[in-house]
């Protein structure tokens, strides 16, 4: 059997990074070849305590010695956010243990790339925002480990790669250009990529899902398992990576006391017994929720594929926008209505979605997309 290894984000925080990394495992193991991932310290995703604390010192750095209560309370949320991350970073690791087959070994900026070649038949970069440069600072591994560029062109395949950004910056196009030209098969995520592809290659790179929307709404519910502190009420379930501007918060509200709803908020580390749910209790909250309210690309991923009510957000975030690999995620599910600035005046909408038309979408598009990735390895 031939052996086929994973080059994603490593990380243990991120829903959407976890279930795509063990979605994509299944689907190549479907495909008749052992597979494992690949760890890299340099690509490990940044963890949200890690962010935290940046914010906390470029807010220390400029505040006003007068403020001194306001810095010793900011201190105070770091701490307890830091306390929240530990705990959901360690039911993340349980659930990659129990589902992800992750190599014995790190690949560091130290590590010569040689023996891999003799390892593997095939490497598979992707899913998720591999090649979005803004998260790889350290150059002299991420090149050769985003694009594979220490493997023969034979070997070197992607499987729905996202830039997460619509134009790469003018610093970063030389890197990406050669990373892409010695490519063997090109698949990536959004149209944007796409478009990438062409335009700094010539290259024709091929569309396809996620790879969390290859697997069947069963074989979801079958890892799926029920927080031990899941209302039994029911409930209104929000998932936000940015910040919630005050409009937000008071939709939210409105949509709760009008539906008699319970709010349940996975991303504020205030409530530490949701705030460290695992990927596996995303999925069952995300299952029975009356209506999901998220900003997140894997939040709407999974309430297609769990046909759960939904509302998207567009993200309030610094830099540039990642909305393109949303915007291609509804426009292919003729989704486009589910967004808040359609709904903000259609109240009668919010709480009901017709999935039929959406259902039979899927099952064409997760077909298409089989059969583009599996062809992938033979031509």
């Amino acid at each position: 059997m031939k052996n086929v290894a994973i080059i994603t984000l490593n990380g243990y925080f991120n829903y959407g990074n976890r279930l795509q990394n063990y979605a994509l495992q299944e689907v190549i193991k479907k495909l008749d070849y052992d597979v494992e991932t690949i760890l890299h310290h340099e690509l490990h995703l940044s963890s949200n305590e890690n962010k935290m604390t940046r914010i906390v010192k470029r807010i220390v750095r400029n505040i006003n010695p007068t403020n001194f209560k306001k810095m010793i309370s900011i201190k105070l949320t770091a701490s307890k956010r830091k306390n929240a991350n530990n705990n959901r970073i360690m039911a993340f690791k349980q659930f990659t243990e129990k589902y992800i087959n992750e190599t014995s070994y790190s690949i560091t900026s130290d590590t010569s790339l040689d023996f891999l070649d003799s390892q593997y038949d095939f490497f598979v970069v992707g899913s998720d925002q591999i090649w979005n440069p803004f998260y790889h600072q350290h150059e002299k591994i991420v090149p050769a480990i985003e694009y594979l560029t220490f493997a023969p062109k034979e070997k070197r395949l992607s499987y729905a790669a996202s830039f997460g950004i619509n134009e790469i910056p003018e610093n970063y196009i030389d890197r990406v250009k050669n990373g892409l030209s010695g490519m063997k098969s090109i698949l990536v995520r959004e149209q944007a990529g796409v478009e990438i592809v062409k335009k700094l290659t010539g290259k024709d790179a091929q569309l396809v899902l996620d790879p969390t929307m290859l697997l069947t709404k069963e074989k979801w519910l079958s890892i799926a398992e029920e927080n031990k502190n899941k209302p039994k009420k029911k409930f209104l379930l929000t998932y936000f990576l940015g910040e919630m501007s005050p409009e937000t918060v008071n939709f939210i509200e409105k949509i709760s006391i009008e539906n008699n709803l319970e709010i349940i908020q996975l991303e504020n580390y205030k409530y530490t017994e949701l705030y460290n749910a695992s990927p596996s209790h995303f999925v069952d909250f995300i299952n029975s929720a009356s209506i999901f309210l998220t900003d997140s690309f894997h939040g709407v991923v999974f309430s297609i594929l769990l046909e759960t009510p939904f509302i998207v957000f567009k993200r309030h975030e610094n830099g540039p926008s990642m909305y393109s690999r949303i915007e291609t995620l509804l426009q292919t599910f003729k989704l486009e209505n589910r967004q808040i600035n359609y709904l903000i005046k259609k109240p009668t909408e919010w709480m009901y979605l017709d999935f039929s038309e959406t259902r039979e979408v899927l099952l064409e598009e997760r077909e298409k997309s089989l059969s583009i990735f599996k062809n992938s390895f033979f031509y």
